[in-house]
């Protein structure tokens, strides 16, 4: 089974910090993504910011940190560690999700390794979710040589990327499992968004 990382390193700014642990329904963000996915990954891991570590370490998943050279560049950052976690696993492939989004399907990961194997396999629907992906590990130095070259501009466009590399898109009809939430929510409030 294919290693999963949930991309959590952001500084959450529309949310008031801490995005991970805002309240969603009875639990938290970051535990409804992992419910979502507990039964779908062969290895979950959590790319999670160095100033929350004692709260992602009690979520009970290792954690994956952004090297210090590549922290701080947008969700890029946290996709390029998850690329070197898989390439050190001796994996070939790794599949990203953010976790801001509670009510990703029960089956992400097969759908996303049933289609052609491209670079990189996203979803697209209304709107493109290129951060639920799978990433081959072969495009790690582009990666990283795009994220130096834009340093300077505090990090480098998903859609930039994608540009220069070979894509495959999986066609939803379910949007409202892709809905990110970037405002807080009534702490007990577990409806979908359309």
């Amino acid at each position: 089974m294919t290693t999963v990382v949930i991309l959590a390193g952001g500084q959450g700014r529309r949310m008031g910090g801490n995005k991970p642990f805002h309240a969603h329904g009875a639990s938290t963000l970051i535990e409804a993504v992992i419910a979502r996915l507990r039964g779908q990954a062969g290895a979950l891991y959590v790319n999670a910011s160095k100033h929350l570590t004692p709260e992602f370490e009690a979520l009970g998943l290792p954690l994956v940190m952004d090297d210090a050279d590549f922290s701080a560049l947008g969700p890029l950052s946290g996709v390029l560690t998850a690329l070197e976690l898989a390439a050190a696993r001796g994996e070939e492939t790794v599949v990203t999700v953010p976790c801001d989004m509670p009510d990703l399907p029960l089956d992400l990961v097969a759908q996303l390794e049933s289609a052609p194997q491209t670079d990189v396999v996203y979803f697209t629907g209304r709107s493109e979710y290129p951060l639920c992906g799978l990433w081959r590990t072969t495009v790690t130095e582009k990666l990283k040589a795009m994220l130096d070259e834009n340093r300077d501009t505090g990090g480098l466009a998903v859609w930039r990327f994608l540009e220069q590399v070979q894509v495959c898109k999986v066609i939803t009809t379910d949007d409202a499992a892709f809905a990110n939430i970037n405002m807080p929510q009534p702490k007990y409030s577990d409806q979908r968004l359309p």
